[in-house]
Parts: C-alpha cells; structure tokens; sequence
C-alpha cells in the first residue's frame, strides 16, 4: 500500500499531535510504502534514515509550530509529487493547510482520504494554539465561527475520520459529522516504558512528576494548590516547555508567595528521558481541562505509574481506583492532595500490584496494534471508492476560498472545475447553462464564506512571513 501522510509540525514538535503523526508514519514505513508531507527547510523529497520518505514544504517558525509557506510554486510541487506517486490513500492529522492541499488532490483524483482528529471539533481553538501564538484575534467570537465553518467543510470532504476514543467519537457526531468514523487510539511504543522499575515507595522523598506543556489548558496553577496540601517531603516536578511566558511568571508568583521550595521546574527534557523520570515518579497528575487522549498519561501507566486526575476525556478512559484515582472536575485541591498521599501511604506489595495493573490497562496501545487497526480501516475504506459530487466540490471551492487566494486559489478551484468537468464527461452527460462553471460554483459558497475569506487572505503566506519575522527578532 502506498499512503501519504501530513502533518503541520515538523518530526519532534507539536506536542502529542505532531509526534502520534511522525511515528504512525514512521511505523506504518516498515511495512508499506510510505511518505510524509510536513514543515521544513526547503520544498521537496528527501530520504530520512529509515525506510519513510519526507517531502518537506518551506517553512517558517518557532519552538513547537511551523507555518508553511503556500505560494502557488509551492502547491504545484505538492501536486507534481502527488501526480507521480500515486497514493493510495491520504492520511491527514490537521484539518488546514497541508492537510486541505492533501484533500482537495485526493477528491479530484478520488483517492480515499483520512483525517485523524486530535482536538474536539467544537472547542477546537482550546487545544493550545492560540495560546502559543498569541493571537487575539483567534480568541474571538468571529474565529470560533469561522473555525466551526471550515471544519464542516473540511470534515464532509473526508472519507472517513479516525477518532481517538468513544468520547470524541460522540463530539464528532454532536458537531453534525454523519460520515464514516472509526476509533484507532494513539499509540505508543510501550517496551520503552514497560521496562522502567517501580518507583520504591518506602523513600523518603515522595516524587509527583508533571509532563507536558506549561499551559493554562494544562492547569498546572491548579497542581501548585494541590502541593500546599501536601507534606514538605513531597516534590513536584514540571517536565516541559512554557507556551506562554505570561502564564510561566504567575506560576512562578504562586510558588514564591506561599514559598513553595518543593515546586521545581524542569523545563523540557529529550523525549527519550521520560521513561528515566517516570521510573522515580511515584504519582503521576493531571489537571488537565481538556485531553482528548493524553500521551503521557499512557505513558506514565505504560511505565507502571499510578495516575491521580481530574475527570477529562483521557482520565475517564483509562484511570480508575486500579490504576490510581479518578476525581471530578470540581473536586477541591485538597482533596486531589488525600488521594496522592492515599497512594503513597500503601504497603510496597500494594503499590507494586497498582503499578502492575497500570501497564496492563495500556496493554493495547502498543504501535504495532495500531498500524494494524488503521491498515484494516484503509482497506475497508478503499473498498467503498470515494465518489466525487458537485457538493462536495463546492464544499472544496468554498475551503480553498477560505484558506487562500491569488494564484493559489485560482490554481486549486481550476483543479477542482477541471476535476468535476471530467467527472461529467465520464458519467456520459455535457450540459452547458448560461453560467460558466467556474462562476456558477463560486456562486453557490454563502455569503458567509465570501465574509471570512475577505479576513483571511493569503493566510499562509502571511503566516509564513510573520513567523520567518519573529524567529529573525528572537
């Protein structure tokens, strides 16, 4: 099988997002042909040391997000490579830009295309972007609209999506998705934390171990409450980088007003150390407000660490009293602080045997298990041959009139006219009304949608420039 995939984030960045989307791709390399459109220096196909094959889109940015640089040169060279290698199928994990450039080929050629939500559509601003590139604009009322129209859009045009467990399965249909839907988890290479000891309960020093971005979505300001509930022998350390540095300095204000020695702040290790703290963590927290399936949740529980949380999508899934503690959104921290030290407070056989069942509940997550629960989606999907209708096209014209304009967005809508133009001739019928087809599709996008592309020209070049211009000033 030969299957593309797309990413926003270059290999490394992007939080759980960006790095579920490299290693399904680099798995996936080891048994089928397989490349990955993403962020880099240059626009073009190069080798990685691996089996997987990149093609890189000029890019500019920052710490964790890269904005590519969509001229119309560059959408042609997507095309051209697409045009010569023939997918079989298109994966995408973000719902814009190269994912948009990767649906509307895969619609015009009929190639079965796949898109993996890794935000609930309806808070799909809440997932840390306009947080990291503070933006107000994207904090609106009119940005939340906007993202609302262009997901439906987008998602109508997919062959499938893959959810990433029943609750946001259920948020994708609450949006108003009808189409096919499939639950695949993330995966995770589980032998890595699997091998990690059990941390020794009867230290002196009790270790609760924080991993992730710095963020108010993450609640860390929630977690220092919690810690002045808990003994001086007790140390929390947070492992990652701050999204903003607002929100860093007020973290930093609370421990130094109720002087809390025993916060410590790592910053961002190598991904491949984590396993190294996790094995001299003996709690592992979340607070988080919003995780639709937390990677280092799986992780910590991989590693054999009991996980104490506040109820949100990934918390509902795989904690309970087994594995650690489950608590509601509203529980007070006080109480949060009871439970760790409940934990803390077992006999070693008894932490040990939770520490046990921890790795047991993630047993299925192991990336082999999910290779092989996509390949099985890819075929069924492949067997249902994506049809091509004037809606949808028209679903098309209206995103690409969205996401860009100029030359780039004559060049797609052309693609797109040609496209359906075919699609007529091949069904055995030739009408010619007294509008031309070109102007006839751009009449049925609502006015709406004429509002927002005039607020968003040249989205991506823009963006490019202005992230190019911020990595110049730092």
């Amino acid at each position: 099988m030969k299957v593309v995939f797309t990413s926003l984030f270059r290999e490394g960045m992007g939080g759980g997002a960006g790095r579920v989307a490299h290693e399904l791709a680099h798995h996936f390399a080891d048994v089928h042909d397989t490349v990955m459109i993403c962020p880099a220096d240059q626009t073009g196909l190069r080798n990685t040391d691996g089996d997987l094959k990149v093609f890189g889109v000029r890019s500019a940015g920052d710490d964790e997000f890269h904005m590519p640089n969509l001229t119309a040169k560059t959408v042609r060279a997507i095309f051209d490579f697409l045009n010569d290698y023939q997918p079989d199928i298109i994966h995408a994990h973000d719902p814009a830009l190269l994912g948009l450039i990767g649906q509307v080929w895969a619609r015009m050629n009929l190639v079965p295309f796949v898109h993996t939500a890794h935000v609930l559509p309806s808070r799909a601003l809440d997932f840390g972007t306009t947080e990291a590139l503070n933006i107000k604009l994207l904090q609106s009322s009119f940005s939340e609209s906007v993202t609302r129209r262009a997901l439906s859009d987008f998602y109508e045009n997919c062959d499938a999506i893959v959810a990433l467990n029943q609750s946001a399965l259920e948020s994708m249909r609450n949006f108003g998705y009808k189409g096919k839907l499939y639950i695949i988890p993330n995966g995770r290479n589980l032998q890595h934390y699997q091998d990690c000891r059990f941390a020794d309960i009867d230290a002196q020093e009790k270790v609760i171990t924080f991993i992730g971005f710095i963020s108010e979505r993450k609640n860390q300001a929630y977690l220092l409450e919690v810690l002045r509930h808990l003994p001086e022998n007790y140390t929390m350390k947070f492992i990652g980088k701050s999204l903003t540095q607002e929100y860093k300095e007020k973290l930093q204000g609370y421990i130094e007003e109720h002087d809390l020695h025993n916060a410590e702040f790592v910053g961002q290790v190598e991904h491949e150390r984590i396993p190294e703290y996790l094995e001299k963590t003996h709690v592992f927290p979340s607070a988080s407000k919003m995780e639709v399936q937390s990677l280092v949740v799986i992780e910590a529980l991989a590693s054999g660490t009991p996980v104490v949380g506040l109820s949100n999508e990934t918390i509902d899934e795989l904690v309970n009293t087994q594995v650690g503690c489950w608590l509601e959104k509203e529980t007070p921290p006080e109480e949060f602080a009871d439970c760790i030290q409940d934990i803390c407070q077992l006999e070693q056989g008894e932490y040990e045997e939770m520490c046990r069942q921890a790795q047991e509940r993630v047993k299925h997550l192991d990336w082999s298990e999910i290779v092989e629960q996509t390949t099985a989606a890819y075929q069924e999907i492949q067997e249902a041959k994506p049809s091509r209708s004037e809606e949808k096209s028209d679903l098309l014209t209206g995103l690409v009139t969205f996401f860009s304009s100029g030359e780039v967005e004559s060049f797609l809508i052309n693609r797109i006219l040609e496209a359906r133009e075919k699609n007529r001739r091949q069904r055995g019928f030739w009408k010619q009304l007294d509008i031309p087809g070109k102007l006839r599709a751009l009449r049925r996008v609502q006015g709406s949608t004429w509002l927002i592309s005039g607020a968003t020209v040249m989205i991506s070049v823009l963006g490019y420039l202005f992230m190019k211009g911020r990595s110049k000033d730092n």
